[in-house]
């Protein structure tokens, strides 16, 4: 079957246990096809919804980080990019938005959680009990800082 221009192609290694991708392959999904005939069908119906589902939130993403995100030059202080917090909290998935501007930097998980905890903690709180100026987030190869309601990254 050719799909997106590609032909099946088999490889001595498909057959071969070595790879997890294989081993569930050759093992694991005989095992739910005897269990429900209708399995790998059903899968691949339920994979084409997954790639639908990953088209929409990548449109939703790109649109959001338009009307939010300022690269350089436009950024503010050297910065490669700013992000417009005021905007980020406005949409109704604003973590993921903020997730996927932030994703390639290398930011560990919990120094992720702590800038959501803060933004979550400014976006509910009553105005002006939490402060964002000063409040810096350290990555290996990057630092995002906040400065009134711009977060910036270097």
């Amino acid at each position: 079957m050719v799909k997106n221009g590609y032909g099946w192609r088999e490889d001595r290694t498909n057959a071969e246990n070595e790879a997890r991708r294989n081993k569930i392959r050759n093992m694991v999904f005989p095992v739910f096809a005897r269990i429900n005939p209708s399995f790998i069908r059903t899968l691949g119906e339920d994979m084409e919804r997954f790639r639908q589902t990953d088209d929409i939130a990548d449109d939703y993403f790109r649109e959001a980080a338009a009307r939010i995100v300022k690269y350089a030059p436009e950024a503010h202080r050297g910065a490669i990019l700013q992000i417009s917090v005021t905007g980020l909290l406005a949409l109704k998935h604003w973590r993921y938005v903020l997730w996927r501007i932030l994703e390639d930097c290398s930011f560990s998980a919990e120094t992720f959680d702590k800038l959501c905890t803060l933004l979550e903690r400014y976006r509910t709180e009553p105005a002006g009990t939490v402060t964002l100026s000063g409040k810096t987030f350290q990555a290996p190869a990057h630092t995002l800082r906040a400065l009134k309601k711009l977060l910036l990254l270097y």
